[in-house]
């Protein structure tokens, strides 16, 4: 009964904070950013919130302990790289998007690449298009893994079916997501972030005042010797130093993949990037010690039959159960974080992207199409998550994302170094996909370094054809530089 009070208040403070930014949203909005992008008003410290609660988001409590468990104190290093590679990423990226996005009317990432680039109408629409539906098929796919992860931990919290869990927090997360679009979001995420760092913190206070942190990982290493000097990067790659791979994949991830980059759009003309990433920057340090709660449980008990059972476990012994209780809500609504991203990305792809790129214009009923399609796009998820089979989820997961990392390294990393046209965006969007296809399912290469060897392909192929097609420039010679 107290997890169902604490879950019905949480949930209607979310639906309020959507009502408010939809009525925020309709008041400043001004060329369709409204829904979209939240009317551009999204400033640093939201900012640092909702990028930091995306890409922890569920992992970072569940799956990063559970990984700890069960490899040790790789995972430790793996969470203080991917912590510098968001807050890098958007050092280096965020601010050329905004500035690119705002000079070319960009409302969407698919719609970035395609008014980014030189070309025709005709080629426009296409890139515009190949791009929006690319981003709709791989995120339905990643959607579901997300939206079964709920519904377990909310079974679990609540005492229902993992169905039903997952069609409560769904039906929460769409009517925030359809009042306030990525406003509702971004806020919704921040409120999640700070709960986030709250929980982050009563957790190493619990570990280091049974045993002081140094001790912990010296009685672990006799227990098990390779949990402190592993001959792998296992499960980040084969090789003993692949591990420092995940700072560049962290990076490619925060600036490529549609749902986390459409923040870069969505800021503030006024925004100061580098006092955005000084927030990120200590919300990354704290979120990064939770794997502790792996290497703790190992400690105490190393007989787990199941590691990602190892936070749950921690939490149901440790902690009283009125505070487990409430972290669990954390980490709930920490998965709910990436699921609203998604859905907000997925929705756009499908009422937005296909409809402009398909019709050539923008509709005045906009807004009302991007609700409805926020609707439709969570229905077809949920179709999804109870339809499709369980074998292949994870692998297909890696493609979807890792494709669609590897597609847009070039046309948005490489942009900031050459302006090529239409034609060398496609390019290099098939030539990265393709490879990390090959580089997946044929040589059997690692999530991690698949996609950014993939997405270095297409990078160069965008290189070398832009240089081409400039006549040996950098940029073309009428070109406007601004």
């Amino acid at each position: 009964m107290i997890n169902w009070i604490i879950f019905i208040a949480a949930s209607i403070g979310l639906i309020a904070v959507g009502a408010l930014s939809g009525k925020k949203i309709q008041s400043a909005q001004k060329d369709g950013d409204g829904f979209l992008l939240g009317a551009k008003q999204i400033g640093a410290f939201v900012g640092a919130g909702t990028l930091m609660a995306t890409g922890y988001s569920g992992w970072g409590f569940i799956g990063s302990p559970g990984t700890a468990y069960a490899y040790g104190t790789i995972e430790m290093l793996a969470n203080f790289f991917f912590a510098p590679g968001i807050v890098f990423g958007t050092l280096l990226f965020a601010g050329f998007m905004a500035k690119q996005a705002d000079k070319s009317g960009g409302l969407t990432v698919p719609e970035y690449l395609a008014v980014t680039h030189r070309g025709t109408d005709k080629q426009k629409r296409l890139v515009h298009f190949v791009a929006g539906t690319a981003t709709f098929i791989f995120l339905s796919v990643y959607i579901i893994g997300q939206i079964r992860a709920v519904g377990l931990v909310a079974s679990e919290w609540l005492g229902v079916s993992e169905a039903i869990g997952s069609l409560l927090l769904m039906l929460v997360v769409v009517i925030f997501t359809m009042q306030g679009g990525l406003l509702a979001v971004a806020i919704t995420d921040t409120i999640m972030c700070m709960g986030m760092l709250i929980a982050s913190g009563i957790i190493y206070i619990t570990i280091v005042k049974d045993i002081p942190l140094m001790d912990l990982i010296s009685q672990v290493g006799k227990i098990k010797p390779e949990f402190l000097n592993p001959t792998t990067s296992a499960p980040y790659g084969g090789g003993k130093y692949s591990i420092f791979l995940v700072f560049v994949y962290a990076l490619l991830f925060t600036t490529t993949l549609p749902y986390m980059s459409v923040r870069f759009l969505s800021f503030k003309e006024d925004i100061k990037i580098h006092s955005l990433a000084l927030i990120m920057a200590p919300m990354g340090v704290i979120l990064s010690v939770i794997p502790l709660a792996g290497i703790y449980m190992y400690y105490k008990n190393p007989a787990l039959a199941n590691p990602d059972s190892a936070m749950p476990v921690f939490l149901n012994t440790f902690l009283p159960p009125a505070l487990a209780g409430m972290i669990t809500l954390f980490i709930l609504f920490a998965m709910l974080s990436t699921i609203s991203s998604v859905l907000q990305a997925l929705a756009s792809s499908l009422s937005y992207d296909m409809l402009v790129s398909i019709s050539g214009k923008q509709s005045d009923k906009g807004d009302l199409y991007n609700r409805i399609g926020v609707l439709v796009t969570a229905v077809w998820a949920i179709f999804l998550t109870f339809a499709a089979p369980q074998g292949m989820l994870n692998q297909i997961a890696y493609i979807g994302t890792g494709g669609l990392i590897s597609a847009f390294v070039g046309p948005i990393i490489m942009r900031v170094f050459v302006e090529a046209d239409l034609k060398t965006c496609l390019a290099s969007m098939l030539t990265g996909f393709t490879i990390n296809v090959i580089l997946v399912f044929w040589l059997k290469i690692g999530w991690v370094e698949a996609p950014i060897i993939a997405g270095g392909a297409g990078a160069l192929v965008y290189v070398v054809m832009g240089y081409i097609t400039n006549g040996g420039s950098k940029v073309p010679k009428n070109a406007e530089i601004s």
